[in-house]
């Protein structure tokens, strides 16, 4: 679910980028609870590769880097894919201008060999420009696109949220509170199911923790989200977990404001948000996944219509720990659950 203006907080309305819940419609298998690393079906590889020469690699965002989230999570790759891959690069942001987003693929499609896709404003064009292009690879990254031509790369969205509710329980404990909070942008499949990881991580913890949820109904009502941040705390939460979009940026104001409140991040570390009130985050490694897919693609193993999901094991979701704010003990106990999440030990219903 950015920060310019979005989930995980950017001025587009999104969960994470520019992302916006209406269009999940068009997208099918954001429910990801369970699934393994996969690939299915497709029609052979339309590239072994790089082709010839260096390889290019492009990145476009529906909207545009800067944001300190989603998108920004993509752009880290690309130092890695020049130094360590030794590819060409080149950038495109849409700016949700959505006239210039066919126009802009066609572009990336002329000029590389492998482009990457962020944001759901783009599906329609990614899909047309795809098809038109069959000798470039496109990558749709944090959901599944239907159909013969695009790679689709998500996220176990309820494995990521699981820590994030045994944090939240860790943190609750330690501070003698026996409610976790959980601040949904809208009640779409995809928040639903992180709630649904969220809710089993707590419960993981601690049995029989109550967990409060309440539900902004927009990704970028910061406002809103810190009177609903203030509402779970008046209920008796202390560790909140705001997966809404910019509107989840409210609960870190309003714990930097006073409230009695441990907001816990999502996509990127946003302990600069409310510093000293901010347990730790749940980070979505968008560059780990830009990253593997192109070591796949070098290896001629990127098969066009597959779709493969990304959790903890494979570089998709990692927990960052404020040390000053969480003991060795805590740490350690949070870690050995993530291991048996990573193992499959843990089982997320």
């Amino acid at each position: 679910m950015n920060t310019i203006g979005l989930p995980p907080f950017a001025s587009s309305g999104s969960v994470h980028g520019s992302r916006r819940p209406l269009r999940l419609a068009a997208i099918a298998g954001l429910t990801l609870i369970g699934m393994g690393l996969a690939a299915c079906g497709g029609k052979a590889p339309a590239t072994a590769g790089a082709q010839s020469g260096q390889l290019r690699v492009g990145i476009f965002v529906d909207n545009a880097f800067g944001d300190g989230d989603f998108f920004d999570q993509a752009a880290k790759a690309e130092e890695p894919l020049k130094k360590d891959k030794g590819a060409v690069v080149k950038t495109y942001e849409g700016q949700l201008q959505a006239q210039n987003f066919a126009p802009m693929l066609q572009d990336a499609a002329d000029a590389n060999d492998l482009v990457f896709v962020l944001g759901f404003e783009a599906i329609d064009a990614l899909v047309k420009v795809a098809k038109e292009n069959p000798k470039t690879t496109f990558v749709f990254i944090d959901g599944a696109v239907d159909g013969p031509d695009v790679v689709s790369a998500q996220f176990r969205t309820a494995e990521g949220c699981f820590m994030a509710g045994a944090l939240a329980a860790t943190v609750n404990t330690a501070k003698g509170k026996d409610a976790a909070g959980f601040i949904g942008g809208v009640n779409a499949p995809v928040i639903k199911n992180c709630q649904s990881g969220y809710e089993q991580g707590v419960h993981q913890v601690v049995p029989d923790m109550k967990v409060a949820a309440q539900y902004v109904g927009s990704f970028v009502d910061p406002a809103k989200g810190r009177e609903v941040a203030i509402a779970l705390a008046k209920q008796g939460t202390y560790a909140v977990f705001p997966y809404a979009g910019l509107s989840g940026a409210g609960a870190f104001d309003a714990a930097k404001s006073g409230e009695d409140l441990a907001p816990i991040g999502v996509v990127t570390d946003k302990s600069n948000l409310a510093r000293g009130k901010t347990p730790g985050s749940l980070e979505m490694g968008v560059d780990a996944v830009i990253l593997r897919s192109t070591d796949s693609f070098k290896a001629g193993e990127l098969t066009h219509g597959t779709k493969s999901s990304y959790g903890f094991a494979e570089g998709g979701w990692s927990m960052i720990y404020d040390n000053t704010l969480l003991t060795q003990e805590q740490r350690d106990s949070l870690q050995a659950i993530e291991r048996k999440l990573v193992s499959g030990e843990l089982k997320i219903a």
